[in-house]
């Protein structure tokens, strides 16, 4: 294995990536510093370092991590903002190099060793966590021992504080560890696509007091019985909803929207029948919306549609795919029209290259 010196390529990209981190770490420190009243600190203060504390030793060049006397004597607000940038190949090798860090590891590891069926990956438990889908195919697991639930506990609640997200799946059972998240979760389907399996989980996080971060649902083709699912709904916090489902919502989703805390985004497949329909209009927070496999559909009349359903509401951004590489030519002719469309009403296309989507924003 290589060794490296001060010259070495990937120590100097390590360096200036370094550098980066502390610029932006010192900002937000000196933003808190600033709310206490305090005096700001300036970079020397914040990194004071020195040649003759730095440790010079070589170190291994892949995947290593520069360890000095100056990066362990950082503040904790700063090794804490540090870690929220570092992704899940680097976590560990991080870990290993600072002990502040050491924590992670341990309560990572310390988690993953009670699910080795779930093959977990560190890419599937930082800088977000994927818990275990308890009952499915590829778990035999039902219930969580008293063990299990501190460690995952322990664990969702680190990656929570580094501005992680901990995904929960509506899966068999998912109620038995509702006791282990914490306060902020996001939802997405699992292996139970039942009424009464979205009712259960929803259910048990609001009387939990959890707030939704992200909700992903899909009725997987069952449509009976959803009342609960509307009421429970309503009793939660949910910054953004997403009807996966190739159909619009039903009846009893849409009429829950409006009583939905802090609703602002909502994602669902495009309207059948635009009719007259006003949950839009009754949703006090909700600002955006995409709808899903809008290029797949008859492009002539799709924008008036849309915009007869979001009449009187409060949205002012509207979303879709961007065209499909494999239907390259199709969906740019449709997206066109769709663009003209809109932009005869006053709204204004906001998409480049880098987009993942396109959206169209209103301007009065």
């Amino acid at each position: 294995m290589l060794s490296c010196s001060s010259h070495c390529v990937c120590c100097q990209r390590h360096a200036a990536h370094i550098h980066s981190l502390q610029q932006r770490a010192l900002y937000e420190l000196n933003f808190y510093r600033k709310l206490l009243q305090m005096d700001p600190l300036t970079r020397m203060d914040a990194f004071e370092s020195s040649k003759d504390l730095a440790i010079v030793k070589p170190v291994s060049c892949e995947r290593s991590i520069t360890r000095s006397v100056a990066f362990e004597t950082m503040p904790p607000e700063i090794l804490d903002r540090i870690a929220q940038f570092v992704d899940g190949k680097s976590i560990l090798p991080l870990c290993h190099a600072l002990p502040y860090y050491k924590y992670i590891s341990a309560a990572m590891f310390d988690f993953k060793i009670r699910f080795v069926g779930e093959m977990y990956k560190p890419s599937k438990l930082w800088p977000d966590m994927h818990f275990p889908m308890l009952g499915g195919t590829h778990s035999e697991i039902t219930e969580f021992p008293i063990q299990h639930m501190h460690a995952a506990g322990v664990y969702a609640r680190i990656v929570s504080k580094h501005g992680g997200n901990i995904h929960v799946p509506c899966s068999t059972n998912v109620v038995n560890y509702i006791g282990a998240l914490p306060d902020v979760v996001s939802v997405h389907p699992g292996n139970d696509f039942s009424s009464s399996g979205w009712g259960d989980l929803l259910s048990g996080l609001a009387d939990a007091n959890k707030q939704i971060r992200s909700c992903i649902m899909d009725a997987g083709g069952g449509y009976d019985n959803w009342d609960e699912v509307g009421r429970q709904l309503t009793r939660l916090q949910i910054q953004t909803l997403i009807w996966r489902d190739e159909f619009f919502p039903l009846e009893v989703v849409q009429d829950a929207l409006p009583f939905i805390k802090g609703l602002s985004y909502f994602a669902t497949d495009v309207p059948g029948d635009c009719g007259e329909n006003d949950f839009l209009s009754r949703c006090e927070d909700l600002k955006e919306i995409e709808f899903l496999r809008l290029l797949s559909e008859e492009p002539v009349g799709q924008a008036d549609c849309i915009l007869q359903l979001t009449e009187g509401s409060r949205i002012q951004k509207v979303w879709c795919e961007k065209p499909r590489p494999n239907n390259y030519e199709e969906d740019s002719k449709t997206l066109e029209i769709i663009t003209s469309e809109f932009l005869r009403h006053g709204w204004h296309k906001e998409s480049n290259d880098a987009d993942e989507k396109v959206c169209f924003v209103y301007r009065p």
